[in-house]
């Protein structure tokens, strides 16, 4: 069996865009610091939106596998939360609480029996394939909480306990960071021209960022063999 899943391996392939820009950076800081200062943060500034896109993507990527291989393994849905079949179907259900003209209603209650049914049950396995992409859309701007949040969605609730527990000393130190890639993330991305990061910083949140994908990984993978189906293939 793989040490990792696809996704964290995909994810570490990805980071190689990252460290393109963070080389870049290097080099020039080295060679010409002044003159080069704003391409300097430019390609900082880049680095660090791709860094947080990418481990949204990654959260996303091994959701995916996940649900894909409940429904290969035939995983018994009474396994499953109430919360898991929600998630499958909470598009439709913002579209009911969004309606109230009763035949609207009415008729998109239909709409949902016909397409969403199939799914609810606690008998056996899913009859088709998970709808991956409304299972995860609205998922994004991946802070600890927003993926603990989402990782419930599955009926996984400890896993800030769990990747504690695996940082050990070092929790503080990763967790911090991620908010704070998150963060700088959300500034540059709103327009905010102020911040101004070093390629020493980016180094720093990119070796963090990819230990912290390793444990939850490994956290996540580990939880899913445990409870639902393996993901490690």
């Amino acid at each position: 069996m793989p040490r990792y899943t696809v996704a964290y391996n995909q994810y570490v392939k990805r980071l190689t865009e990252v460290e393109i820009l963070l080389r870049r950076s290097r080099f020039l800081e080295r060679r010409s610091p002044i003159d080069s200062r704003n391409e300097i943060n430019a390609n900082c500034r880049a680095a660090i939106v791709l860094l947080s896109s990418h481990l949204e993507g990654y959260i996303k990527d091994i959701s995916e596998i996940a649900l894909d291989r409940i429904f290969v393994d035939q995983v018994p849905r009474n396994a499953l939360s109430a919360r898991f079949f929600y998630s499958i179907s909470k598009d439709r259900f913002d579209e009911l609480r969004n309606t109230s003209d009763p035949s609207a209603f009415g008729e998109k209650v239909f709409s949902f029996l016909d397409a969403d049914g199939p799914f609810w049950g606690q008998t056996g396995p899913f009859p088709n394939a998970i709808p991956t992409d409304r299972f995860i859309k609205g998922f994004a701007s991946p802070s600890l909480k927003k993926i603990a949040k989402f990782f419930k969605n599955f009926g996984y609730d400890d896993f800030k306990v769990d990747v504690s527990r695996a940082l050990g000393p070092d929790t503080s130190a990763v967790l911090n960071m991620l908010e704070n890639v998150v963060a700088t993330r959300n500034d540059i991305a709103h327009g905010d021209s102020s911040v101004i990061r070093t390629p020493s910083d980016v180094l720093q949140m990119v070796s963090m960022l990819r230990y912290f994908g390793r444990v939850t990984d490994d956290a996540f993978a580990s939880w899913c063999r445990s409870n639902l189906c393996s993901i490690r293939r």
